[in-house]
């Protein structure tokens, strides 16, 4: 049991302290404002004020976890031992405010202050403070929390605290379900004289092959998924976008007895969640519409989510989800680049930082996606393989959760993505390894 001192006990406060000590350390916490109470308790105590009179391991607090607005914070960066570190403080047990650090990291308060975005929208990973700093393929949080982990144990006789399992989760969006296939007579001509105008003849031969039977069609990957995953272990996550209007969203209609038929293969031996579209966050209702198109082909509940092009606006984003009953959202994670874009490899439920309010719906950030290597970094199937080893392995080392986003169309092993489906199974087998 941790027993946590403060002067005021705040939302904020209650918050970081259980996501670092119960859902990192996996260890109880109670909360005193009565210094008497405070100092009556056995085992760790933990002293977040500036109160000399109460017992125990002493920090002196930033204020960010005392404050109810948002403002641009001063944070300057150091070293402890190998780790960065920022909101320093003096006469304390660690040299600075490891929560109130945590709470600006895994919250995204910096997501939440004017700055350039992206032609999506999008939260640019080059403006973060972890990128800035050389920290963005660090769990930082994990890594403060298993540092402090230490200290305590140090100081506190009789105290141990158990490292969590690492755990692999592996998520596969599906944005366009066939290249080919399902497609109709008229939008199969329409594409095929787009191909032609364009100088893509072979792509033309390629889609009367599949349409005449003579070839698979290249993005058909999910016998390749599911043999994979499932001889290794791994229950996957899909998402699946039911939305085709627009220039981004170029799905299947839901109506599609095909791909009504793929949908519940899926959920047979995956969990299917919905993938909200390109064009869902500028029409409050489209979200709602797309949840009931994949609930009426599920014939249950749609709990998961992942944004389509990781389109992320705080709070709005997350408060649209709530309101339509997404209990967990996979979208936490960088479209440019690989790493943890929370600074945690943990799943954390939203904090609402406008209603400064923790929320229902659980975050699972990602690590590494397959576009990201090609599109943005523009590396090698080896390079990737290599960087999605490191990530891996630095997630392993602190018991944490690591997610990789793939999509079907990337396992086609032809084209851009020759040689990527050996980069997939390098992937699950090293997460088979580090999860013995």
């Amino acid at each position: 049991m941790i027993h946590i001192y403060s002067s005021e006990i705040t939302s904020r406060l209650e918050y970081i302290f259980r996501l670092v000590f119960e859902t990192i350390l996996g260890d109880k916490t109670l909360f005193y404002n009565d210094v008497s109470l405070f100092n009556e308790q056995d085992e760790v105590r933990i002293n977040y004020s500036g109160n000399t009179h109460a017992e125990g391991l002493q920090l002196h607090p930033h204020r960010l976890l005392f404050e109810s607005n948002l403002q641009k914070q001063d944070i300057e960066i150091s070293d402890w031992e190998t780790l960065k570190i920022f909101f320093h403080t003096e006469n304390s047990f660690l040299p600075f405010d490891l929560f109130a650090a945590s709470f600006y990291l895994v919250t995204r308060y910096e997501e939440y202050l004017p700055g350039k975005r992206d032609r999506h929208g999008r939260f640019l990973s080059r403006s973060s403070l972890a990128n800035q700093n050389r920290f963005v393929e660090k769990p930082l949080v994990n890594m403060w929390a298993w540092k402090m982990a230490s200290e305590i144990e140090k100081s506190v006789p009789g105290i141990t605290f158990r490292r969590t399992a690492f755990k692999y989760i592996p998520t596969i969006d599906i944005d366009n379900a066939w290249a080919f296939k399902h497609k109709g007579f008229f939008r199969g001509i329409a594409a095929s004289l787009k191909d032609l105008a364009a100088g893509h003849p072979g792509r033309v031969k390629q889609r009367l092959m599949v349409l005449f039977r003579l070839r698979k069609d290249p993005f058909d990957t999910y016998d390749f998924i599911k043999d994979i995953l499932t001889n290794a272990g791994f229950r996957p996550e899909f998402f699946i976008l039911v939305n085709k209007k627009g220039k981004h969203d170029r799905s299947l209609s839901y109506k599609n007895r095909a791909f009504q038929k793929l949908i519940l293969s899926l959920s047979e031996w995956g969990r299917v969640g919905i993938h909200p579209s390109y064009s869902s966050d500028k029409d409050v209702r489209q979200l709602t519409k797309e949840i009931d198109r994949l609930k009426s082909i599920l014939g249950t509940h749609v709990k998961t989510s992942r944004q389509h092009f990781l389109k992320i606006s705080l709070p709005k984003t997350y408060r649209r989800l709530i309101e339509n009953s997404i209990g967990t959202d996979y979208s936490l994670g960088y479209a440019s680049r690989p790493g943890f874009r929370a600074s945690i490899c943990t799943p954390f439920y939203f904090f609402d930082l406008i209603e400064n309010k923790e929320t229902s719906l659980l975050l699972v950030p990602f690590e590494v996606m397959d576009v990201t290597f090609t599109e943005y970094r523009n590396m090698t199937a080896y390079e990737t393989t290599q960087k999605i080893k490191t990530l891996m392995r630095e997630t392993a080392e602190v018991g944490g959760t690591f997610v990789s986003l793939w999509h079907n169309e990337s396992l086609c092993d032809e084209g851009i993505w020759k040689g990527w489906r050996k980069v997939y199974t390098e992937m699950t087998n090293l997460a088979v390894d580090l999860s013995k």
